[in-house]
């Protein structure tokens, strides 16, 4: 997978087996990675990159701290320096998801544990130029005979945990092609105001 292209790669912590959850674009903003891993296979699938700019999702409860200390300790083992250099080939910031869709929406989103939390955020990043398929389609695919008959699936809405991974992996994105598009504040990758 080694190539002098740039990605760019968003991780959002969980817990469990496998808390992260891994996002990584190509350099037209296209999903390329989105999966869920445990810590060393992320770490794996991260020094795969030669050229790779990452953000990391701040851990909004305690009991994702400890995963988050983890990969923070062990990143270095993938080749990145302890602090960001815009001019090193592997860089990494920290962000806040929520923060970066507050900031785009205008306000406190919709719940991310709600469908329309997810649609919502799904949305916001196709506004934002994230190349993924029109979250309205699945709008399309609600038919009375696959609710009744239980043929309707909701596999093209994304999970809270990708949503995450994938909004800071555009921000990762706009770092490199859009850098007047983000700030930093308090050592926390955000989107500009709009």
């Amino acid at each position: 997978m080694q190539s002098d292209s740039t990605v760019f790669a968003g991780v959002n912590i969980s817990f469990g087996r496998k808390p992260i959850t891994l996002a990584v674009l190509d350099e037209d903003s296209h999903i390329s990675v989105l999966e869920k891993l445990d810590i060393p296979a992320a770490l794996v699938s991260l020094q795969e990159y030669k050229n790779i700019c990452l953000v990391i999702d701040l851990p909004s409860s305690k009991t994702e701290q400890s995963a988050y200390l983890n990969l923070k300790k062990h990143i270095t083992e993938a080749g990145f320096p302890a602090a960001s250099d815009k001019d090193h080939v592997k860089r990494w910031f920290e962000s806040d998801a929520q923060e970066c869709f507050r900031e785009w929406i205008g306000q406190p989103p919709l719940s991310q544990r709600i469908l329309e939390g997810r649609l919502q955020r799904s949305l916001v990043l196709y506004e934002h130029g994230l190349r993924i398929k029109d979250p309205m389609d699945v709008f399309e695919e609600i038919t009375r005979f696959k609710l009744i008959h239980g043929t309707f699936r909701i596999e093209n809405v994304y999970s809270a945990k990708e949503l995450d991974a994938l909004v800071v992996a555009r921000l990762a994105w706009m770092s490199v092609n859009r850098p007047d598009q983000i700030v930093m504040k308090e050592g926390v990758l955000l989107p500009a105001p709009e």
